[in-house]
């Protein structure tokens, strides 16, 4: 976090010692030096941090990744940096516009204000929340769908130490429509968002770190495989597919070569570009050649249409083929066996 000058009481005292330190003669100054001073400092921070989630999902950081939609996801207020001294009164405002994000799907709290079950609280019990000390105001759900935290000192203060501590839970559901990234962020502004010190003055700069919710959803149908239809037994042949990944990730492929093998996955490859992979089928004989993606958190697409592959034995010897070919069109009922073995 950056480091900063709280308020201009504070920047008022700190330019008349470093005025008075500089001046010829001055007396040894035992406060730090101003950057010393600055140093010490940190912004002030509300975060919103992912917790948890009811179905499978990722959390990376503050994104948390949703496998699978219809679910209830938690996410934590954290605050931080209120140097030197917390502080008379503190609130945290929820900007619920991030709630929609125009795509697919609208998220709604879960349930109502008023205790740990419902959609947004303040769990006084956890021992991360070190406003023991304080008056607590429950969360307050307004008609715009903005949601307030608050809290106000009654004794003492807590030292800043740039450690992170609990200011409440909000539970939004993920309904089933839901598709692309949502954030969830607070409303900036002193009568919004806000820290004190024990002075009652702005604690400020203040950061507001918002949270994301994305659907991750499976890479899209693969094209239909591309490649040779007619070939040898015995001899390698290379196939490709396409497919893209509605959350731009990189994606892998999984060939069935229709022989009771598979490529196994193969890539990773940027999301609209072409996989491919090789094989040889040992038998004589018609294969379909199916494909699937996935995508880096293994969620799999439906397999792609069906590519028909004709592999004849394989000849080990050469023949005049125009010469066979013209011969069976004269004479259609002659030669059977020898028909039979080349296929033709």
């Amino acid at each position: 976090m950056k480091k900063t000058i709280r308020n201009f009481f504070e920047t008022s005292m700190i330019l008349a010692i470093v005025f008075a330190f500089v001046m010829p003669g001055a007396a040894t100054i035992t406060k730090p030096s101003l950057l010393e001073e600055t140093l010490g400092m940190s912004d002030a921070e509300f975060e919103w941090v992912p917790v948890d989630s009811s179905g499978s999902h990722t959390i990376a950081g503050n994104e948390i990744i949703l496998h699978e939609t219809g679910q209830l996801v938690t996410l934590e207020i954290h605050v931080s940096g209120w140097y030197p001294n917390l502080l008379k009164a503190l609130q945290a405002t929820v900007d619920s516009s991030g709630y929609s994000n125009g795509v697919g799907g609208t998220l709604n709290p879960f349930g109502w204000p008023g205790s740990p079950e419902d959609g947004c609280f303040i769990n006084a019990s956890r021992p991360d929340y070190v406003f023991y000390s304080m008056v607590q105001i429950d969360a307050v759900y307004t008609g715009d769908l903005n949601y307030m935290w608050g809290a106000t000192l009654i004794v003492g203060t807590k030292t800043d130490d740039g450690q992170p501590y609990y200011f409440g839970t909000l539970i939004l559901e993920v309904p089933t429509d839901a598709s692309g990234t949502y954030t969830i962020d607070f409303i900036a502004g002193i009568d919004k968002t806000f820290m004190k010190d024990d002075n009652g003055q702005n604690i400020l700069p203040i950061a507001l770190t918002s949270a994301l919710i994305t659907i991750n959803e499976p890479p899209n149908k693969p094209a239909k495989p591309s490649g040779t239809t007619n070939g040898k037994a015995g001899t390698s042949y290379t196939y490709s597919s396409t497919t893209t990944d509605p959350n731009g990730g990189q994606v892998y492929y999984w060939f069935d070569w229709g022989d009771n093998t598979t490529s196994g996955w193969v890539g990773p490859y940027a999301s609209g570009a072409p996989g491919y992979a090789s094989h040889t089928w040992t038998s004589q004989g018609s294969y379909n050649i199916q494909v699937k993606a996935k995508d880096a958190y293994d969620m799999e697409s439906i397999w792609s249409d069906p590519l028909s592959v004709t592999m004849p034995k394989n000849i080990p010897f050469n023949f005049n083929f125009n010469l066979l070919s013209w011969l069976f069109e004269r004479f259609p009922n002659a030669f059977p066996i020898l028909r039979y073995i080349l296929e033709l």
